[in-house]
């Protein structure tokens, strides 16, 4: 059996903090198995969150310094984490701040967070840069975390994640279906944020709002949403659909709660087949969007939320997975999620010097 200890680090676009995830993968004949020995939520800097937030209008030599300064924060808190866990640890998988993702057009998608500079504070092999060979192939260079949900969940068959952007993936005997369906938590932390909150807890605030019908209706008409898998969003697209968004918080949230639970719904059941969901991210604690999910489904799929740290290392524990696949040469981006030509190895290894 062989033995692998990793940190996997995940930068989400809802910038609610830095998920870490140190964890044991064993490899016994085909069969890859882990455990969590170590997981938090690091709180980002207020000033490296306000600069993260307008990183996609900075200038490349600011953009560059911004990379650099992050890069410098990850690495020194992972180092302080290591000593005062006394963690034996050989490769860090980091996935950072997405700045741009545009896959179709201008075929580019940029996370900030230089893992050259996190391989130098740490002296550990780092990897980074997941997405861009996949869009080289054609493919969407997302989601990434398929590959980790086969090899490690192997017993569940379809993945919703309720993060600042939410998505699904649906894993077959033949093939893997994968796609982003909506600004999630961006949207609904943006209206929470206005009543005074940093997110809807349990989606209680949502309950005191009235849907708004013109906004449903242009939500509805977006075009992004009326297309069929493979696609992916950009953190842009929560612009996009603020707008038009009505003046009262409570409303906005309430009509994005339902305009949400309808996508997801139908995003299921595009799946057909489907008889249960694992459900994670910080949107898996908001009842009122789960319940709503469960009505528009008639109650006909089991909504599935796991244990608390799977909710919330799931991402970064398939970072640092993802990781020690590009370490071992074993393709870790599966085309049929991401549209792409072919599966492929992907990820920028630092190597230690």
């Amino acid at each position: 059996m062989s033995e692998y200890n990793v940190i996997g680090v995940m930068s989400g676009s809802s910038l609610d903090g830095l998920d870490v995830c140190v964890s044991e993968f064993r490899l016994s004949g085909e069969q890859w198995t882990y455990t969590i020995t170590h997981s938090e939520t690091l709180s980002i800097p207020e000033k490296i969150i306000s600069r993260l937030r307008v990183a996609d209008q900075l200038s490349t030599a600011d953009l560059q310094d911004l990379d650099n300064e992050y890069g410098k924060w990850i690495g020194y808190q992972l180092v302080d984490l290591i000593k005062t866990n006394n963690l034996n640890v050989e490769l860090i998988g980091i996935h950072g701040h997405t700045v741009f993702h545009d896959p179709t057009i201008k075929k580019i998608s940029l996370q900030i967070g230089s893992g050259e500079i996190i391989r130098q504070i740490t002296d550990i092999e780092v990897v980074d840069n997941f997405r861009m060979k996949d869009i080289s192939l054609g493919g969407q260079g997302a989601p990434l975390v398929p590959a980790g949900e086969h090899f490690l969940f192997s017993d569940q068959k379809a993945f919703l994640n309720l993060g600042g952007i939410c998505n699904l993936s649906i894993h077959s005997k033949d093939q893997i279906l994968a796609w982003d369906i909506a600004p999630c938590n961006q949207v609904l932390n943006h209206f929470a944020k206005k009543l005074g909150h940093p997110y809807d807890d349990g989606g209680q605030l949502s309950l005191k709002g009235q849907i708004d019908s013109d906004w449903l209706t242009y939500l509805g008409s977006l075009e992004y949403f009326l297309k069929t898998p493979p696609k992916s969003l950009a953190n842009q697209w929560t612009s996009v659909v603020l707008q038009n968004a009505p003046q009262n918080p409570a409303d906005g949230l309430a009509t994005y709660v339902h305009f949400l639970a309808i996508e997801i719904s139908k995003a299921i059941q595009f799946g057909q087949g489907i008889n249960s969901v694992m459900i994670t991210g910080g949107g898996a604690y908001n009842k009122v969007l789960i319940d709503k999910i469960n009505n528009q489904l008639n109650e006909t799929v089991s909504l599935h939320v796991p244990s608390h740290e799977i909710i919330e290392s799931k991402e970064a524990l398939i970072f640092g997975f993802l990781a020690l696949l590009r370490k071992l040469n074993i393709a870790n981006v599966f085309a049929s999620a991401t549209g792409a030509q072919q599966d492929s190895v992907s990820g920028d290894l630092h190597s230690v010097v």
